[in-house]
């Protein structure tokens, strides 16, 4: 795909030789491709029990037609800046992989890339600390009420209500601690 010199200046950044794009400009071709729709659902939420390993997919539809991927975020693979954003940043990353599908792009977005690439890590914060790895554990999914069998992010698209509620009443602390970051990062 050939990329006008504006687009490049504005878009387009070159790290060790290598050419990224940046997710606005994967957004615009997306848009010049007849954009019609980006829908994200949350695979796994960062938790301490599953290393604070974030996974979203998106689903991306076009003129061309409808594309899909995932993307992930843990605290190895995103800057010290980014980790309160794990869940985010696996959202961002999944749709800007499920676009460049889309427009036929080979070039990665920069956000993709690990560590301190993503970010102008030049703002000093605390490092966020985190507990040791754990195998990953999928979001669980509700197994009473009217949303029985549905996921977070099912129930958020529905009644984002009902997600803070569970956030503050859920009988079962998963679920509970589930709602309470997910309305946390979402919100």
């Amino acid at each position: 795909m050939e990329l006008s010199r504006e687009f490049r200046d504005k878009f387009v950044r070159n790290l060790n030789g290598r050419d990224f794009i940046l997710y606005g400009g994967v957004l615009q071709l997306a848009k010049e491709r007849g954009l019609k729709r980006i829908a994200t659902r949350i695979v796994q939420l960062p938790h301490k029990d599953n290393g604070y390993y974030a996974v979203c997919e998106a689903e991306v539809e076009t003129d061309d037609g409808v594309f899909s991927d995932v993307g992930d975020a843990s605290p190895a693979s995103v800057s010290r800046t980014i980790q309160p954003h794990l869940l985010r940043m696996a959202a961002t990353r999944a749709k800007a992989r499920a676009m460049r599908d889309a427009v036929g792009i080979e070039m990665v977005a920069l956000e993709e890339l690990g560590g301190d690439a993503d970010t102008d890590d030049t703002v000093e914060e605390p490092a966020v600390e985190f507990g040791p790895a754990a195998p990953a554990r999928a979001v669980p999914s509700i197994k009473f009420g009217k949303y029985a069998g549905k996921s977070l992010d099912d129930i958020w698209q529905i009644d984002p209500g009902y997600v803070e509620w569970l956030a503050r009443n859920a009988h079962d602390e998963s679920i509970r601690s589930a709602a309470s970051a997910y309305t946390r990062d979402l919100v």
